[in-house]
């Protein structure tokens, strides 16, 4: 599995889909390449992996399996148990 999201920019897939900034698109499973050209100075984030085949959940920034998850996640969130970034 394979998708592709522009953070910045823009870029033609397969000579056909073209694909703006903050659009993602996600890339069949068959395997076959593509081409991506940029249309501008553009910053591509391509990503990629074997599928899961779990059940997804996501709410704002968090992504999980269940929504209990999800609660938890956000209570771990707001009670600092995340850890923070350093400065």
């Amino acid at each position: 599995m394979a998708a592709l999201f522009v953070l910045k920019g823009g870029v033609t897939a397969n000579g056909s889909t073209k694909l703006g900034a903050g659009e993602f698109a996600t890339l069949g499973r068959d395997g076959a390449a593509i081409r991506i050209d940029a249309d501008a100075d553009t910053t591509l984030l391509v990503l990629g992996g074997e599928p899961i085949g779990e059940p997804v959940v996501g709410y704002g920034p968090f992504v999980m399996n269940t929504e209990a998850e999800i609660r938890r996640a956000i209570q771990d969130y707001q009670s600092g148990r995340m850890g923070h970034l350093a400065p």
